[in-house]
């Protein structure tokens, strides 16, 4: 995004420093100047002094108007004046870096016109009408000057001036880095929220986990578990006997069915009643349905959980086409057996961590579309990390009352 001022601007200074300067006595600084008793200068932005404006009252300027510029210097002393600067930036990238290079002798008592120029921000911030950025852009003018007396001592005076692109306060969120600002904002909120919500749903069901001492306690995983199989010694053969398998899950399926709903139909079924309404089955009836209806998954349950994978209960029951509290009741009749193990639950450490790193990125953004700030890359940067630091902690504490006891592989 760097650009250069029309190249003719160092030209004319030089050439109009050259002409017969117009000598007038020299009073105190006036309002509105900058630099010293020897070289004084007056930058104007829009009729505005560069002098009267700072992080908190920038001149505004918009992308669809030039931004005009006047520069004029006094003199109270014999100078040479070596060089000069102007720098416009934006988040400390330069949009503009035009030195000027002079060596010229100035005489005591000069007041001259150096440039009246205009720079179109349109097309250096904008694209297709589309104005690409908002908010704070801070610069400088600086000139290095040596007293005639003395042309190795170099002196050098600056100004500083802050420009507001666009509008200011809330109007500023329709512009395109506010429309983007908020997507980010949103996206990370949304994203923490959920994620916060999984490890809720983890910390709950570890504390389930843990009150038990095998799987047969618990009778349905929760979705959140991570279910693991043994790996596969190289050569070796894994013989289960289905007969067996379809026994234990069967056994263990009875004490899982919830008792208010019909396995078969699906139908409420009161407390009251010993039979369902719509299938006349008995209670008994529907366990043994229950039972055996999640029994005839197991064979297949083995070629979704392989040897050294690990698959959430949710995935699971996902995959068999299971509901989860039937696809729950398999996995810990499973581990129970010893098929499967599990000592973990799922949490969104990552999600947390990214969610959290990318809602500290967006303060800056905030404080400069609303603020007026003027942060540099290393601000940015920083309050990120310190956004991804504190994330991650919170997520490994809650890492850490996610934890489970080991079941399965006795």
């Amino acid at each position: 995004m760097r650009r250069e001022l029309v190249p003719l601007v160092s030209l004319f200074i030089v050439t109009a420093l050259m002409w017969s300067a117009v000598v007038m006595p020299v009073s105190a600084q006036h309002p509105g100047w900058s630099g010293d008793g020897n070289l004084a200068f007056l930058l104007e932005i829009n009729g505005i002094s560069a002098a009267n404006s700072n992080s908190t009252a920038p001149i505004p300027v918009s992308l669809s108007d030039d931004l005009n510029m006047s520069l004029t210097i006094e003199t109270g002393a014999d100078i040479i004046l070596k060089s000069g600067v102007f720098v416009m930036q934006y988040l400390s990238i330069p949009i503009i870096n035009q030195p000027f290079d002079f060596n010229v002798p100035v005489p005591s008592g000069t007041t001259q016109s150096l440039m009246n120029t205009s720079i179109p921000l349109g097309s250096l911030l904008g694209s297709g009408g589309i104005d690409l950025i908002s908010g704070t852009v801070s610069g400088y003018f600086s000139f290095i000057y040596s007293l005639t007396t003395s042309p190795d001592d170099n002196v050098t005076v600056t100004e500083d001036f802050f420009l507001h692109i666009g509008p200011q306060g809330p109007a500023a969120i329709m512009s395109v880095t506010g429309a983007i600002t908020v997507g980010f904002t949103l996206m990370s909120v949304f994203g923490l929220l959920l994620a916060l919500d999984d490890f809720q749903q983890g910390i709950l069901a570890a504390r389930k986990m843990r009150r038990a001492t095998r799987a047969s306690d618990i009778g349905i995983f929760p979705r959140s578990v991570v279910l693991r199989r043994r790996p596969k010694k190289k050569g070796a053969r894994e013989d289960i006997s289905q007969e067996e398998l379809v026994r234990r899950v069967a056994e263990a399926a009875r004490t899982s069915w919830d008792g208010r709903h019909c396995p078969k139909c699906g139908k409420r079924w009161k407390k009251s009643a010993d039979r369902c309404k719509k299938c006349n089955i008995t209670r008994a009836e529907a366990m043994e349905y229950f039972a055996h209806d999640i029994a005839k998954y197991a064979p297949r349950a083995l070629k979704i959980v392989r040897p050294k994978s690990k698959v959430t209960v949710g995935s699971f029951s996902k995959k068999l086409k299971l509901t989860p509290d039937r696809g729950g009741a398999l996995a810990a009749a499973l581990t129970d057996m010893g098929v499967f193990q599990t000592r973990s639950v799922k949490v969104p450490l990552r999600k947390v961590a990214l969610s959290g790193m990318t809602l500290a990125g967006t303060y800056w953004s905030w404080m400069q579309l609303v603020g007026g700030a003027t942060p540099s890359w290393i601000d940015i940067l920083l309050t990120t990390t310190v956004g991804l630091v504190v994330s991650v902690i919170i997520a490994y504490c809650m890492n850490w009352l996610a934890r489970v006891p080991r079941l399965g592989y006795e």
